[in-house]
Parts: C-alpha cells; structure tokens; sequence
C-alpha cells in the first residue's frame, strides 16, 4: 500500500516540477542555495500557468471563429435605420398573458421578443403632423449602447449596440455607431432572415407616405418627416394629361428589360411647363406617391452648386425614387458673379451633360418643371 501511494504521489505535477527543478539546480550547481531554488521553482510554475492562459485564450478565439457567426452594421449602412426600427419593435411590450413564464422566458422574452432588451433603452421621440394639421408626438424607444440578449427563430443572438464618442460623421455631427449581432453556428442564414424582416417591417411603416430628400454636400438625406401620400386624382390638370404622363411612366418602368436588350440607356425625362400655380410639382408628388416613389428635390441655383456636382447627384440618388429640378428656367443667369461664392456655378452644358451623357446614371426617372 505504501508503495502504491508513493507512486501516486511522485506523478502529481507538484512533485514533477520539484524532480525538474532539483535536476536543473544539480546541473548548475545551485542546489544548496534554498532561495535560488525557491525563485526558480516559482518562475516555472508561473510559465506553466502563462502558456496555459495563453492556450486557454487561443482555444476560445478559435472556437468564437468556428462556432458563432457575426455581423456588424455601421450607421452609413443604408440598413442600419431597419435594424433599429426592428430592435425597436423586438423591445416593444408583449401582449398580457394568465402565465408568468419560467426564468428563461422573462430573460427573453418569452414567445421571441427582447425581455432584456426592454429594460435598457434610450429614447427617440418623432414628431409628425398629420392631414388636419394637428401635431403628433411619439417615443420610441432602442436598445441604449451596450449588450442585450434575446431569442430569435428559436436562437439566442447576443445584440451589441457600440457608440464611439471620439469618432463623429462630420457631415451629419453625429457619433458613429454600429450594430453587432452574434450567434450560434456558421451560416449567415439567421442574419439574412433578420434582415429581409426588418426591411419589411420598415417599408410596411413608410407604405402609406412619401419621403422628400434633398442633396446635401455629396449624398441624399430626407428632408423633414416622411409626408402622407397626396392622391393623383386631387390634382387637376386639362383633359388627358395626367392620364397620359401616368400611362407613359407605368410603361416605362415596366420596360427595364426592353432597354438594356437593345443597349438603350435607361433613363427618362419630362418637362412640364405652365404658369405659376398650375398644379405641376403638385402632379410630380402625387404621381411620386400612386407609383411607391420618394422624391429627390434638387435646386439648380443652389450656391455652390457645379457641373461636377450636379452630374453626382443625379447619379447616385436613392434607388426607388424620382428627381425633381423645379424652375429650371431661372438657374441660368448670364448676369452672375463667377467670384460670388453665393452663387450657382452650373451650366446648361453641364445639365445636358448630367441628363443625358457619358457619364449620365441610369435607372432615373426626372422630372423638372418651368414657367
């Protein structure tokens, strides 16, 4: 029985440091010295504990490269505001049910929503005015910057909601945040779901208005709050105009693919002309709002503006909407100051050019408007 223990014993890692160590002291001739071997024995057990925190480290990136998937959304993402606007709605408070529902179920939120994510918010408060002018103020509530946890399609998915503080978009002076979801497993499947729903979610709220976007140094951004959709047939206009700019259009977008088969660019443009007052940006938002369309006002006696700039413009607005140059007649004036910074630099070449040349986007349904 002794020895038995005695061989249990000497295979501890204990006593094998203890072996190395009087071997190592014996070779150098430092056996003797209790406080070298005392030192020595410390430093090697402080390696071993390093290279296995060391290894413990890389085991776990390894298994957070190979077990969980991530995505991240930045705020210059066109998605991020869906995500948002999804998150919000996962925060939104559940129907009242008769059962309380175990631990994990208030965790998470029971039947999929974001119990968790209901108790750390920050606010955003819309306000809207409706048809009859009255004023309508709401909050909605997103998850605030940190961690949240909840249960989506049956999957825990880990919601990290990032701000950075000393990085702001110079355009817009707002911080730069981003969006980090994680999960279990190794197919993006989970993420390309969650996106086509809250693009859903998004479009099912903006359904029923019409976003205006004006452009803003180099890029498009809504202007005010989304409006309520105008009806075509509050506009009047003689007989037989409306009808036929309504028919033209309809063919036109359903006519993608006859243009790129014979090489035509596809892009169109109207001219509508008549005294002020009669109806004609009027007719273009209500046609905007009957085809699903948003608006992108662009003013060409703008100060600042340039040929340059005019032709980015109309090449890089928002997919899903319609151009409006109003009062193109009064943009062109010989009589300018070309030293007047408050002036416009565009020119009637450089419109032609942004219409219709070289460098002319497609998929661009324009209209413009003159007395």
């Amino acid at each position: 029985a002794m020895s038995t223990s005695s061989a249990l014993a000497s295979s501890t890692p204990s006593s094998s440091v203890s072996s190395l160590t009087s071997r190592v002291l014996s070779f150098v001739g430092l056996e003797d010295n209790p406080y070298f071997s005392a030192g020595f024995a410390l430093g090697v057990a402080g390696t071993g504990l390093a290279a296995a925190r060391g290894a413990g480290r890389g085991a776990l990136t390894l298994a957070q490269r190979h077990l969980l998937v991530t995505l991240e959304v930045t705020s210059k993402d066109k998605s991020y505001p869906w995500v948002l606007q999804w998150l919000t709605q996962q925060a939104a408070p559940p129907p009242a049910s008769g059962g309380g529902g175990g631990l994990l179920s208030r965790l998470f939120g029971g039947g999929g929503g974001g119990g968790a994510l209901r108790q750390h918010v920050s606010v955003e408060t819309v306000v809207e005015r409706l048809a009859n002018g009255k004023v309508e103020t709401r909050f909605e509530f997103l998850p605030c910057p940190g961690r949240h946890v909840l249960r989506y399609n049956g999957s825990l998915l880990m919601v990290e909601r990032q701000r950075e503080q000393q990085t702001v978009d110079f355009q817009t002076g707002q911080p730069w945040e981003s969006v980090r979801l994680t999960a279990l497993g190794r197919s993006p499947t989970l993420f390309s779901e969650l996106l086509a729903e809250a693009q859903a979610h998004a479009d099912s709220k903006r359904e029923l208005t019409t976003t205006v976007f004006s452009n803003w140094g180099t890029e498009w951004r809504p202007f005010g709050q989304p409006r309520r959709r105008r009806p075509l047939a509050s506009v009047v206009l003689d007989q037989g105009i409306a009808e036929h700019i309504l028919n033209d259009v309809t063919e036109f977008v359903d006519s993608q693919e006859w243009y790129v088969s014979r090489g035509i660019p596809y892009r169109r443009g109207y001219l509508l002309h008549g005294p002020p007052g009669s109806g004609k940006s009027s007719f273009v938002a209500a046609l905007a709002g009957h085809l699903g369309y948003d608006i992108c006002v662009l003013n060409l006696a703008e100060p600042g503006l340039t040929d340059d700039r005019l032709s980015h413009a109309l090449t890089h607005a928002p997919a899903g909407s319609l151009v409006l140059l109003e009062d193109v007649d009064s943009a062109f004036q010989k009589d300018r100051d070309p030293t007047d910074r408050r002036s416009s630099f565009a020119t009637f070449s450089g419109l032609l050019n942004a219409l219709d040349g070289v460098a002319a986007g497609e998929e661009r349904l324009l209209f413009m408007t003159t007395n």
